[in-house]
């Protein structure tokens, strides 16, 4: 079977494609770009960096599996950035990791799986998902319960989880890096990334000051 495996280059997404390969199937590696992170004015936090794209092409290369980086940045800016902005600006609690996870990265893999004729599509997501008698997918949280990821993905459809594949989702993460580490993989150690990757240094606000036009429009006087 093929499967398009998004490889963010941490360990979770390298310990799914080495499982999916070990397994037998014919795998290929997806990166997203979702940033011009060699903009100075700007700092990013330690996720989806140039840094994480090399670590996925060394892992996959490593793996002997095709690798392709994506680029995303303008669509990242549409459907994530202008969100995130417009939500903090009314007033209300934004959720970029959900709109990032569900409506572009997960869409987008499956986009790159028809391009590539595979039949399913996989994520280091520590989330799990069955499927009921009556032919019904379920989405469920990590066996890890420190580690789970479903919350990320409540967005996504019937056709979605009919072809998603979480192979380190009944997996717990000291697992899941014993494994890398017993695969040779050079990301065993690194540290997770749980920060918004496009807000430098925690500072919401500025993300904001940014973008005044998209922040404008949101903004509504008090009563």
């Amino acid at each position: 079977m093929r499967v398009v495996v998004a490889m963010s280059g941490g360990v979770d997404s390298s310990v799914a494609a080495a499982l999916l390969v070990e397994a037998g199937h014919d795998v290929v590696g997806v990166s997203m770009q979702l940033y011009d992170a060699s903009q100075g004015e700007e700092r990013f936090g330690s996720c989806c960096t140039i840094d994480d794209l090399h670590d996925a092409r060394r892992v996959a290369h490593g793996l002997g599996i095709p690798h392709y980086v994506v680029n995303l940045e303008r669509r990242f800016e549409e459907v994530v950035v202008a969100n995130f902005v417009r939500e903090y600006a009314s007033g209300r609690t934004p959720l970029p990791c959900a709109h990032c996870n569900s409506e572009l990265k997960f869409s987008t893999l499956v986009e790159q799986a028809a391009g590539f004729d595979a039949d399913c599509v996989a994520t280091g997501h520590y989330a799990r998902v069955t499927r009921d008698g009556g032919g019904v997918y379920h989405l469920f949280r990590g066996a890890d319960d420190r580690k789970d990821q479903a919350y990320f993905l409540f967005a996504l459809t019937q056709a979605q989880l009919a072809r998603a594949l979480f192979p380190v989702g009944g997996i717990p993460k000291d697992e899941v890096r014993r494994i890398a580490l017993s695969r040779g993989l050079r990301v065993a150690d690194k540290a997770d990334s749980q920060e918004l990757c496009f807000v430098p240094d925690g500072e919401y606000a500025s993300v904001v000051d940014r973008r005044p036009q998209a922040a404008r429009r949101s903004v509504r006087p008090g009563r």
